[in-house]
């Protein structure tokens, strides 16, 4: 189809946009800006309600550009997809001159929402592809038309875009990426790939979507003559963004593409890399622009979450995939099979979640990534407390690992500064610290510090508990004692029952504390113990939430027989509860609290921290050091985390959101007779599966399924309590509103299927 040709038109000025559409076009109506990248565009509805596109561009512009893009846009007529169709002036020209030079255009309206407005469905894969894959076919035989000078958008031309622009990459991490994606696609043939001319941004923003359906396609103005596979790649980056399986959602476009157009083997071949080209043009166009382009500053997050999960990933894998998606099958990397056959490089008794494990290479936030860049929502990382790969703890690591990094035996200020930021969040009577490397250290410290204070050596759990890994804390765990593999309660153990009300209700509601306090003593009768060691609200015993009064007797029964009280806060500190400290809601004064898990975000970091006469009864001769307790990177990130909290008010947050998800997660119960209890405090929360209310006989099987159905559908739980039949729910704090939503959500779709 020959191009259009623009009759000479006479230079206007024009006071008002309704003046100059009526003047030039004829159409009069009311008009409303629109967002562009260089052109004025506005929208315009005429008096009949018909709506049209005003598009003024500027005067640089090259008219045999406009009048190129003019034919692409006449070579779709006739096409099952809806595009704008040009209005001529009413002197029969293309478009018309403004006496500044700039050129106006008027265009017919597509009507429907962009795809970026809709929700990124990604059930519309496919549909994405066929519309592709026919754009393509009606710009097939169109003539190359002039190419744009210094033109951003041609993937051809992506190495010296991105190269020139990668030093506005200021993140060392992003830059390095940006460097291994150019010297990925600098090793592309051009050469060898079919050219044709191309629509070249099929993108989020130009597909329109009306009931429920891919209806048109807007925006002309990047068509060019290049590699023919660009359309279907282009597709498939905006398809992509923000999806939690995008390489699924690339394959379902590719293979919509294939049912109406073809793809070479070497077009199949290049998939990854020139997606890959996109999204490093489009980060680095925005970072070189500094965000003036509203459009990119929308995506720019997506895309550089794109990227990371592309690159961070298995790209052969990946690329095999795609390939495969475009009929030309390739054997792919099996990155969890591979590592599956090394496991027997580490002891058999490690065990993984999940029936089919997990490779997980990247976190960020709230999600967990695997190989194929898939991402997971993390319910249940309660040590990832202010969110995977938070950047504010890694730069604190970072700055502080190319300073110093040495042992407690030299003093340095941040070390005191972090304990005793940790001092205001507790009893006055707690106010000396030991800095370790884990929650393990820490309760192994603990336990030290009670039998050394008071010269005894029996100590006190909560059946179902859990305090770690040392063989001392295996001990006065039944949660391991009690297990397969275990060896059974040690003669200087003593368990008081699990305070647990639901599975016996003699625990709850009034007077609990004193029936408590009955059993407790009648278990510790005749004892003489070191102390008592107790989560506040017991994990591995079911996400427990003991009824108010029932701790203060276990803590009574120890202390009336000369004890101390160790809490252990290693799961439920740091605001995880709604309260700093989960033994403050219930008014409780421990002699001794110990730390961990969310501490480091994911770095080993733990505290013990008790009164002075205990610190002081342990100093008797015996000196106490950790060579990386205490270390000064490991304090920095502990005060970064710290700072993080402050920021994210992470400890109201945690209270608006756990009450909030609490709430929904009760109406699921009213839903499904399954759920026998649902419980919590802020995000620290249970929901416990029965075969039924009246028996509450655990359904352990049926949880599990459960937890199975959700990771499969991208969410990620697991099970707890000693039937393993409560799915616990502890996220990182910075889980929002939306995070919550899709959780209920999806776990109401496993309770109803399983």
């Amino acid at each position: 189809m020959p191009p259009v040709v623009a009759r000479s038109t006479v230079p206007i000025q024009m006071n008002g946009y309704g003046q100059m559409t009526e003047e030039l076009f004829g159409v009069r109506g009311d008009v409303t800006p629109l967002p562009g990248e260089f052109d004025d565009n506005r929208k315009v509805v005429d008096t009949d309600g018909r709506a049209y596109l005003l598009r003024i561009t500027p005067a640089h512009q090259d008219p045999a550009m406009l009048s190129f893009r003019q034919s692409v846009i006449a070579a779709m007529g006739g096409e099952t997809i809806e595009t704008p169709r040009v209005v001529p002036t009413v002197d029969g020209a293309p478009w018309a001159t403004l006496e500044d030079g700039r050129f106006v255009h008027l265009y017919t309206w597509v009507d429907g929402a962009p795809y970026s407005e809709v929700g990124r469905p990604a059930d519309l894969a496919t549909e994405i592809g066929v519309v592709a894959g026919t754009v393509v076919n009606a710009l097939a035989d169109l003539e190359s038309g002039p190419r744009p000078d210094r033109f951003l958008w041609d993937l051809t031309d992506a190495v010296r875009i991105v190269g020139e622009r990668a030093v506005r990459i200021v993140d060392p991490l992003r830059r390095r990426l940006i460097n291994d994606v150019l010297r990925r696609i600098a090793r592309i043939n051009y050469s060898t790939l079919p050219r044709q001319v191309l629509h070249n941004d099929l993108n989020d923003e130009h597909l329109m979507v009306r009931d429920g359906v891919i209806t048109g396609v807007i925006d002309f103005g990047d068509a060019v003559y290049t590699v023919r596979v660009a359309d279907l790649v282009i597709a498939c980056t905006y398809a992509m963004l923000d999806q939690d399986d995008p390489v699924t959602v690339a394959a379902g476009v590719i293979a919509g593409y294939r049912t109406v157009a073809s793809l070479e083997e070497v077009e199949a071949d290049v998939m990854l890399d020139f997606i890959l080209a996109r999204l490093a043009t489009s980060v680095t166009v925005s970072a070189a622009r500094g965000g003036a382009n509203p459009h990119h500053m929308l995506t720019e997050s997506m895309a550089w979450d794109l990227l990371e999960r592309l690159m961070l990933g298995g790209t052969d894998g990946i690329a095999a995939e795609l390939a495969t998606a475009a009929g030309y099958p390739r054997e792919p990397s099996h990155v969890t099979a591979d590592l599956l056959d090394r496991r027997s490089v580490l002891g058999p008794s490690l065990r993984l979640s999940y029936q089919d494990p997990l490779t997980i290479v990247r976190g960020s936030g709230t999600y967990l990534y695997d190989e194929r860049g898939r991402r997971y929502l993390d319910c249940v990382n309660n040590v990832s407390h202010v969110g995977h790969g938070n950047r504010a703890v890694a730069r604190a690591a970072a700055d502080q690992m190319l300073v110093l990094n040495t042992n407690t035996r030299y003093l340095h200020p941040d070390i005191f500064r972090y304990a005793e930021r940790l001092f205001a969040t507790l009893p006055g009577h707690l106010d000396r610290a030991f800095l370790v490397n884990s929650g393990s250290e820490a309760n192994e410290l603990a336990i030290r510090l009670a039998r050394t204070a008071t010269g005894r050596h029996d100590m006190v759990c909560l059946d179902h508990g859990y305090h770690g890994t040392t063989s001392t804390l295996v001990d006065v765990s039944p949660y391991k004692f009690d297990a397969p593999g275990g060896k059974g309660r040690p003669d200087w153990v003593h368990v008081l029952p699990s305070p647990d009300p639901y599975r016996v209700p003699e625990f709850g509601g009034n007077g609990a504390g004193r029936r408590y306090r009955a059993l407790a003593d009648g278990v510790l009768d005749g004892t003489d113990p070191a102390g008592l060691i107790a989560e506040t609200l017991p994990g591995c015993g079911g996400q427990v939430i003991p009824e108010s009064g029932v701790l203060e007797a276990a803590y009574d029964a120890v202390r009336a027989r000369g004890g101390l009280v160790i809490a252990d806060e290693v799961q439920t500190g740091f605001g995880r509860t709604g309260i700093f400290w989960a033994f403050q809601r219930y008014g409780l004064d421990p002699d001794i609290v110990t730390m961990g898990k969310p501490a480091g975000n994911g770095h080993p970091l733990g505290v013990v921290v008790t009164t002075s006469a205990i610190a002081a009864a342990f100093d008797n001769g015996m000196e106490y050091f950790n060579t990386f307790g205490g270390n000064p990177v490991s304090v920095a990130i502990g005060n970064a985390v710290l700072d993080e909290m402050d920021r994210l008010n992470a400890v109201r947050h945690g209270v608006l959101l756990g009450d909030s998800l609490l709430e929904s997660l009760k109406a699921l119960a009213e839903r499904h007779d399954g759920i026998g209890d649902v419980r919590g405090a802020g995000l620290y929360l249970g929901v416990e599966l029965v075969e039924d209310r009246e028996s509450k006989a655990p359904a352990t099987g049926r949880a599990r399924a459960v937890v199975e159905y959700a990771k499969d559908r991208g969410v990620l739980l697991s099970v707890d309590g000693p039937f393993a039949n409560v799915i616990k729910i502890k996220p990182p704090m910075v889980f929002g509103t939306a995070d919550a939503d899709r959780l209920v959500s999806v776990l109401d779709q496993a309770l109803t299927a399983v």
